[in-house]
């Protein structure tokens, strides 16, 4: 492998037909470290800042190191390119050596893109070019049974040659040979032999167009005949987690999957699609988190997007099984902004300056914060560091405190946590300013997190911790000795980033110049479906009352049992979700228009593209509604901070939002037409038509809802209590 390095490149230097454009920044994340482990998948290393490594560039570079005379562990660091159809070169300065001086060239290591691999010994540039053409490339670095002590890596550079049609069908042909090898008389073969022809013909005719495409759908058709034909036991995902830790460039999901006695799992992991049903033939990963159980990560997605994800397990026999497919949206991307003063030694600038780097970029991939910009500050006579609400943060001289989790612990105060007001608010904490998080984000995240249903973020006046039988994580960092920062600390930092921002999503605020609540998907909508809102308060018509629009287009709510409310299209609506701004839209069926508010009024308008005045946020209440079987969510309906309130059985209005979850006014069920007509079932109230003459000739008394006897019989509809039933007419 020296002698393929050194040839290698020898050739690139010597060809003057190779025009090499440098795509780096486009496809690595973080290619020279210099925000730490940020956008690598990292099993190992350890980050550094001195200068010891001949090829160090900038501030920091990776490393594994034991005693001289010793061996390093296994170690890897590595990222997924999702690259164009072509040929590239991978460069990167490099490192296997051991230092006692015995051993001339150390063994195991290599720089690897794909299939393609370079061994590593002494320091120096080393590079390799290799083709893509379709799917994911894995590039990266490993060291296996090495005898070294001393391995590095920095300065990861990406370049795209001119096209290389000979190498380009040379990996082509690759596919084809495989493909003939599997190709039998079973299902799929005439897929699969159409696309060995086609990759054949495009081979034959000396042309590289849509190369990519066609390698594609060969090895989809190959696999995909593996699949048909499979023989033996069938796996099973027994279950998916129906909640997705959502991000802006990553999810996390969890399953449990029962492959059969005996058999061997070829992959296990997460498909993806903006399509409703993917596959593995879409995009997929296996790459996990182990925390009591294992946590499956799909990355570099598009932020603002609707994806559709499902598990899967794949055997060694090629047997396929999918679990529930799942909607979700990511986040649009966090504008968290930063900037640090150097005001330390060297070591110290480059340890403090690249834990911020590394925060924003969790902040930016993980989050949707935006208002926030970390005005970061050295100062040597501050024993550990601290931060005030907005952001300006200041980081003392002990080591151990100018890591990434102390940065994201005084992240969270910059961002709200023990600072902004909301913190310290008694209808978000169960104990007044202290103690268990009511807020069902936050909730959902930690319970995801540690795959404990019993778990809830709870803290004091200043910081927050998790509560749970679970002994994971302390994703509140609250302390030096929780982040060592060690290789294995990137789910810690995830977590305390997805759980700040549920913290956010539950109604903390991130920024006095954002002011509320961060807008979040927290209603599962379907686009086609028809909803039904209806109040929360009884006194407002909980069990007689609809949101309805008139036709002059006003908002009020009209007095309907399930079965009349179906029939008028002007009490449904269509609830859509914009992933872009992580907003809602409610339009009217029966009318057309458009929920919005102006000033604090409420209405409905004509308008075939949504504004910012119409954008709905659905902020979920901190406690379930419960009334006879019904245990469901309610929801605030909030336009600009405004609130929709019920102010009668027909009427509302709107108000500015009040937090306090008891404020049954303003909160609202969301019920398809099934709902709908089971909360008439479970309340016991029935639908009676009565002519005024069998009214006035009823001689059996009337009582409203209270119990409460009528002077005479009722005079305006509503929900009575008559002959012992509820009564709508």
């Amino acid at each position: 492998m020296k002698n393929f390095f050194l040839i290698n490149i020898l050739l690139l230097s010597a060809s003057g037909m190779m025009a090499d454009t440098n795509v780096t920044n486009t496809y690595i994340e973080n290619p020279d470290f210099e925000a730490r482990f940020a956008g690598w998948d990292n099993n190992g290393f350890y980050f550094v800042t001195n200068s010891s490594f001949s090829q160090k560039h900038g501030k920091i570079y990776m490393e594994r190191w034991v005693a001289s005379g010793a061996r390093i562990p296994n170690v890897e660091i590595s990222q997924n390119l999702y690259l164009p159809a072509g040929t590239y070169t991978l460069t990167a300065g490099c490192q296997n050596v051991q230092q006692s001086g015995k051993i001339a060239e150390c063994t195991g290591a290599t720089l690897y893109a794909g299939d393609e691999t370079v061994t590593v010994t002494e320091a120096g540039d080393y590079s390799l070019t290799f083709t893509v053409l379709q799917g994911v490339t894995r590039i990266g670095f490993k060291v296996t049974s090495t005898n070294a002590n001393w391995a590095s890596i920095d300065n990861v550079k990406l370049m795209r040659l001119d096209t290389n049609i000979e190498a380009e069908h040379a990996e082509l042909q690759k596919l084809i040979d495989t493909a003939g090898t599997v190709l039998g008389e079973g299902e799929g073969a005439e897929e699969l032999t159409a696309a060995i022809g086609e990759a054949q013909a495009l081979i034959a005719a000396g042309s590289d167009e849509e190369i990519g495409t066609v390698a594609k759908r060969l090895s989809d058709a190959t696999l995909n005949y593996r699949i048909l034909n499979a023989s033996g036991s069938t796996p099973r995902v027994t279950s998916t987690n129906k909640f997705v830790a959502a991000g802006a460039t990553i999810l996390l999901g969890r399953m449990t999957t029962s492959p059969s006695s005996g058999t061997r799992i070829l992959e296990r992991g997460f498909c993806w699609s903006t399509s409703p049903e993917p596959t593995i033939f879409d995009n997929r990963s296996t790459r996990t988190f182990s925390a009591n159980g294992e946590i499956y990560c799909m990355e570099k997605l598009q932020p603002g997007t609707m994806y559709y994800i499902r598990p899967y397990i794949l055997l060694n026999s090629y047997k396929l099984a999918y679990g529930d497919i799942i909607k979700v949206p990511t986040l649009p991307k966090g504008t968290v902004t930063a900037d640090y003063d150097n005001g330390g030694s060297t070591e110290e600038n480059y340890r403090i300056a690249s834990a911020v780097e590394e925060i924003k970029w969790l902040y930016n991939n993980i989050s949707s914060v935006k208002g926030i910009n970390l005005s970061v500050h050295y100062s040597a006579g501050t024993p550990t560091a601290d931060c005030s609400y907005g952001g300006w943060m200041r980081v003392g001289a002990n080591e151990s405190y100018q890591q990434t989790g102390t940065i994201l612990h005084e992240t969270n105060h910059g961002v709200g946590v023990g600072t902004s007001d909301v913190w310290w608010d008694e209808d978000y904490r169960a104990d007044g300013n202290r103690g268990k998080w009511l807020g069902p984000r936050a909730t959902q995240m930690i319970q995801f997190l540690n795959k404990d249903n019993s778990a809830y973020m709870t803290g004091d006046d200043t910081h927050m911790w998790p509560s749970s039988s679970y002994s994971g994580p302390n994703y509140g960092i609250n302390g030096s000795w929780e982040d060592t920062y060690n290789p294995e600390n990137t789910l810690l930092y995830y977590g305390n980033v997805l759980i700040t921002h549920a913290l956010h999503q539950d109604g903390l605020v991130c920024s006095s110049t954002v002011g509320f609540a961060s807008p979040a998907y927290t209603f599962a909508q379907d686009d086609e479906t028809k909803y039904y809102i209806k109040t929360t308060d009884d006194e407002c018509g909980n069990e007689s009352s609809l949101l309805y629009v008139l036709e002059s287009g006003a908002l009020t709510q009209k007095i309907a049992g399930a079965e009349e409310a179906k029939a008028d299209d002007n009490f449904a609506w269509n609830i859509t979700y914009d992933p872009k701004t992580a907003y809602y839209f409610l339009r009217n069926v029966g009318t057309g228009r458009l929920m919005t508010c102006s000033g604090q009024q409420f209405r409905t308008v004509t308008r075939t593209k949504p504004t910012t005045a119409d954008r709905v946020q659905l902020l979920p209440s901190r406690k379930n509604f419960r009334k006879a079987t019904l245990n469901t969510s309610s929801y605030w309906i909030t336009i600009n901070k405004v609130a929709l309130r019920a102010t009668s059985p027909t009427a509302v209005g709107g108000i500015g939002f009040d937090s306090d979850d008891n404020n049954t006014q303003q909160h609202w069920l969301l019920l398809t037409d099934e709902e709908l007509t089971a909360f008439d079932a479970a309340t016991g109230i029935e639908t009676i038509q009565y002519s005024e003459s069998k009214i006035q000739n009823d001689e059996t008394p009337w009582y409203d809802l209270n119990g409460r006897k009528l002077s005479g019989k009722p005079n305006r509809k509503g929900v009575y209590i008559h002959e012992g039933k509820k009564i709508l007419y």
